[in-house]
This record gives structure tokens, sequence and C-alpha cells, in this order.
């Protein structure tokens, strides 16, 4: 026959387990209020992480947003510093961070050493449950046994290190690595923007100072160019009358000395005769010089230019040099362009003078200018059938003094070309030529519309 249960010891048996129910319900409960206290940081972590604009705000931001909060005792964020292969400590939380965004005694870890740099290098999270047992842990501050160590990545590559201590042993669990790898996950785009805007703005910076620089030396050179030119100005004026003078003295008192004394020799009266066709070079070369100072200041007019005045009025002035030399000068049909009237006529009687000059001896001097429109341009020719020049002299004879012959065989200045291309530039356009040897040149210039 069964004997029945004693009422207290049903009693005792219910009592227990209502006691591990509760006991389990709350910590049940205590792991949920853990959870959730978790997942608030992460929420207000990454509601003060969108606010953040530089490197430095973010990395602050995870010791005090995040890790503080969360309630460890210590932490170190690292940024790597890949030109020098180098962990450096840029935010701290706990004993490191005494005040402020101060880390004290800061020290840098070199890729691959400590249990940081072994992270750093291998991309991959690490718990130490006691560091003691663990030769690669580094000594900062104070020795702790527990410490967890998660990288910041982009991608494969690590940017950085998240790295916590702990005085317990086995005091970081799974859950503090997944809370970790989050806040880093989050934390990395953030950094790489950031870093992306500050190389924009110091790259912005660069690009303002030194244009600001180059403004600078390009003032001071325009200063100086313009006091060179004004001074070459002076120099020139001053050359062109003060010594021509004196050029005409000597060359009044050489004739008036071959003219008087009866018993020169030929001799002597050849060197007179080489005396004073120097001084009329001499003349002509500072005649030359003051109308190429002048060509800048003094074509600063344009209007509309009627073509066949120019070509006209070119022709007028230079009837006796065409008669001369028995050249034919031809003027294509030309539309009207926009110019300086004296520049343009200075222009066109330099080219037309200098292809009749240069003519072949076996041959008439003949000259064609033709004119052609282009897109934004009117492209001028003037071609003739002269002795023409070799390639390697193209750039030459547009510079001052470019002389490609002796004063006996072609007079001249060797001015020329030098007043012709600053007229051309002047009215915004280009000047070159194309020739050979004994079979003429032409010479073009572009006269923008």
């Amino acid at each position: 026959m069964k004997r029945p249960q004693h009422p207290r010891i049903h009693m005792d048996q219910l009592d227990q387990q209502r006691t591990r129910d509760l006991d389990q319900l709350r910590m049940e409960y205590r792991l949920l209020s853990e959870k959730e206290k978790r997942l608030r940081v992460i929420h207000d972590f990454a509601i003060v992480l969108l606010q953040q604009r530089t490197v430095d705000d973010i990395v602050w931001s995870i010791a005090r947003h995040a890790i503080a909060k969360l309630g460890f005792v210590d932490c170190v964020i690292y940024l790597m510093d890949e030109e020098q292969n180098l962990l450096v400590q840029k935010a701290a939380h706990g004993p490191k961070n005494p005040e402020k965004l101060d880390i004290m005694n800061p020290i840098t870890i070199p890729l691959g050493k400590g249990i940081v740099g072994t992270v750093a290098e291998k991309g991959k999270p690490e718990i130490i449950g006691d560091t003691s047992q663990d030769p690669r842990y580094i000594l900062d501050d104070v020795f702790r046994y527990s410490e967890i160590a998660v990288p910041i990545k982009d991608g494969n590559r690590v940017i950085g290190v998240i790295d916590s201590e702990h005085p317990q042993k086995h005091f970081f669990t799974d859950e503090h690595l997944h809370l970790l790898e989050t806040i880093a996950a989050m934390a990395s785009s953030k950094i790489l923007y950031a870093r992306t805007a500050e190389q924009l703005v110091r790259h912005k910076d660069g690009l303002e100072q030194e244009i600001e620089e180059k403004t600078t030396e390009l003032k001071q050179m325009i200063s100086h160019l313009q006091k060179s030119n004004s001074d070459l100005e002076r120099f020139i004026y001053a050359a062109s009358h003060d010594l021509a003078e004196p050029l005409r003295t000597i060359s009044n008192f050489l004739q008036l000395i071959k003219r008087r004394e009866e018993k020169l020799s030929e001799e002597s009266t050849e060197y007179i005769n080489f005396a004073v066709d120097g001084a009329h070079r001499m003349k002509k070369l500072l005649d030359g010089l003051l109308l190429y100072s002048k060509v800048g200041k003094r074509h600063d007019h344009f209007e509309m230019l009627n073509p066949i005045m120019i070509s006209r009025t070119t022709q007028s002035n230079l009837s006796r040099l065409i008669e001369e030399k028995r050249a034919s000068v031809h003027f294509g049909n030309m539309q009207p362009f926009r110019g300086n009237e004296a520049g343009i006529l200075q222009l066109f009687q330099n080219l037309t003078a200098n292809a009749i000059k240069f003519h072949h001896p076996d041959r008439r001097p003949t000259v064609s200018v033709l004119q052609t429109e282009e897109e934004n341009h009117f492209r001028f020719e003037f071609r003739d059938n002269g002795i023409g020049m070799e390639e390697v002299f193209f750039e030459k004879v547009f510079q001052l003094f470019g002389r490609l012959h002796t004063i006996r065989d072609y007079q001249g200045s060797g001015l020329g070309l030098s007043i012709c291309k600053s007229i051309v530039e002047n009215h915004g356009g280009e000047i070159w030529l194309e020739s050979e040897l004994d079979q003429g040149t032409s010479v073009f210039f572009t006269i923008k519309k």
C-alpha cells in the first residue's frame, strides 16, 4: 500500500522551483536589459557619428560616446600610418585620457608587433583571456589581464584598431566582440569620408595658396616688366632723339670735309663715305627702334577697315620701290575686317617691301596678297617669288635684329618683321612663314574677326 507524500515536502519542492524560475527570469531580464542598453549605446553612437566631420572627432566619439557608455574601464583607438607602417594612438577612454581630448604618454606600435600590431597585420579580431600568458602583450600604462582588439577595415585594408583592456581575467566575451565589430564597421566609412574631405580641403587650401603665391609672383613680374618697358622706352626715346643730333653733326662735318678738302686721297674719301653711310644706317636703326617701341601704344584704336583703301595706300607709299624693282604687286579680293588702321597699314607695307627687297636676281619680283576667312579669324598670306630661306631661320627672322644677310647685300635695320610680329600680336593674331630656298616665301598672319 502506497503511503501519501508529506504536504510540507511537496510545498518545499514547489518553492524551490519557483525560486529557480524567478532566478532564471531575473537573469534573462538582466541579459535583455544589458542587450537593450548596448543597442541604445549603438543607436546613440550612430546619431553622434553622423554629426562628426573630422577624423579626430570620429575617433574621440568612439571613445566617449560608445566605449565609455558600454562600461569598459579602458580603451585606445589606433589609426594606421601607412607611410611608416605604424599604429598611432589617436583617442582614448580611461586612465590614458586624463582630461579633455588629451592622451597621456601616447605610443606607436609597428605593424605586426604586439597584439594590436598582429590584429592590424592579419585583419582579424582577437580576445586574450590572460595576457600574462601571451608574450605579445605590450605594457602601456598599467598591466591588465584581459585584452580585446578589433580592426577598423576598409574592405581588406586595415585603417585602424579599437583596443580595450580589463584587470579581470577572461572579462571580454563574444558579445563584446560583436559590439566592437559593429562600432568599427560604423566608424570605418565615416573615417574614410572624413579623410577624403580633409584631403580635399588641404588640396583646396594648397591650390589657393599656390594661386595666391603665383598671383603675387605674377604681379611682381608684371610690375618689373612694366618698369623695364618704361625704362626701355625712355632709353629708346633718348637714343632716337639725343643720338640723332650727334649723328647728323658727324655726317654733316664729314661731308663738309669731303667737299672742302680738294687734295683728299681716294682712300680717305672712301673712308669718309663709309663713315657717312654708317651714320645714316645708325639713324635708320634708331628710327626703327623708336617705331618698334611705339607699336603697342599707338595701335589701340580699332575700327572696321576697307581693305581696298589699305591696298591702294600701300602701293602708293611703295610706288618708288615697286617702280625701281619693276615689281608686280597684286592684292586679291578681301573682306572688310576690324583693326587699327595705322598698324595694319604699317604691317602691309613692311611685308610688301620685304617681299620686293628679297627678290631673286634672275626674275622680276611678284607679290600676291590673299585673304582667307576662317571660323574666328581672317588669315592673310603675302606670297613672293624671291630668294626664300631654309627652315632653320623661320623663327630667327621675327626676332629683333634678326638679319640673315649682310648690310651690303640687303639694306635695312633688321626690325621690319619684329615690328610686324608686334602689330599682329596686338591684334590678337599669330604670324609665321613658309619658304623654300630659291623658290620664294609666304608670310601668313591672322587677325581676329
